[in-house]
């Protein structure tokens, strides 16, 4: 009975994970932990294997949609590895749990401002630093004809703001996919759609990197994995289905501040977690 209510709760975290772009890593991880009474270290060993078939999945779904913006995923992800490497050094000298919380409490402010009901930009969308800093010379202009969609970008902020997503990630002990999805929309407008492809597809990489750590670690039983990477498979497939028919940017951003709030939370639970077990994701 355990394992199938494991299954289904797996499949609904992957499903609303793949709308939103985050992948669900951040919320399931606390889950099996609290409810299901799973060991840390397994815990985040059979999330990160049911993230592998999530992600690829996803990918083709987007790949054959022509919504992946390879460019900016790239320009993300390389840095953000860097940045990674960086944070884990840097937690011997910064007070990590108090900037925990105060990054909690970001995570869940930027998730209200996300879902509460925007104003219109039309007098303030051509001012402010954001529209000046995507102008600057090195600037470029990303078009994806197949979507009628375009948008500009500057390739060295993204690549900062791609590097300091890693060091949050390698600071904290968590994922930094649920940061980068509001913000290739919220700082660079790149459109929810292209947005949440590219964060997934740049899961891809990072999940399969963590899966085979996880293994050679002794973290990955099958027996517990293979269920939730069956779960997590098809809750990408009903996840693409139903993103299909997210029509308007604004349904998907309330998600995406949904999917804060409840990362937020995982944030606390994960400081919560370690400060029992000594050990974070």
């Amino acid at each position: 009975m355990e394992e199938f209510i494991i299954f289904v709760v797996g499949a609904l975290v992957s499903g609303f994970g793949t709308i939103i772009g985050f992948g669900g890593g951040v919320f399931m991880v606390p889950i099996l932990i609290i409810f299901f009474g799973y060991n840390i270290e397994i815990a985040i060993g059979a999330t990160m294997s049911a993230l592998v078939p999530a992600s690829i999945i996803a990918s083709v779904f987007n790949l054959r949609d022509r919504s992946i913006d390879y460019l900016v995923g790239s320009l993300i992800q390389f840095p953000a590895v860097v940045g990674t490497v960086l944070g884990a050094f840097m937690v011997a000298f910064l007070p990590v749990t108090e900037l925990q919380v105060i990054f909690a409490l970001f995570v869940v402010t930027v998730g209200i401002f996300m879902v509460k009901p925007q104003q219109k930009e039309k007098h303030i969308r051509h001012s402010g630093m954001m529209y000046r800093i995507r102008r600057v010379p090195t600037s470029f202009i990303r078009k994806n004809r197949a979507k009628h969609l375009a948008y500009r970008l500057n390739g060295g902020v993204v690549g900062v703001f791609g590097f300091a997503s890693g060091i949050i990630a390698g600071l904290f002990g968590i994922g930094g996919g649920f940061l980068q999805t509001p913000m290739m929309i919220k700082l660079f407008r790149i459109p929810p759609q292209i947005a949440t492809s590219t964060s997934l597809f740049i899961l891809v990489i990072t999940s399969f990197t963590g899966f085979i750590s996880h293994y050679l670690l002794g973290n990955v039983i099958w027996s517990r994995s293979l269920p939730l990477m069956a779960a997590f498979a098809l809750g990408a497939i009903g996840g693409n289905m139903l993103k299909k028919r997210q029509g308007k940017m604004q349904d998907i951003e309330k998600l995406i501040g949904i999917g804060l709030l409840l990362a937020g939370l995982g944030v606390i639970l994960n400081l919560l977690i370690k400060s029992n077990f000594g050990f974070s994701f």
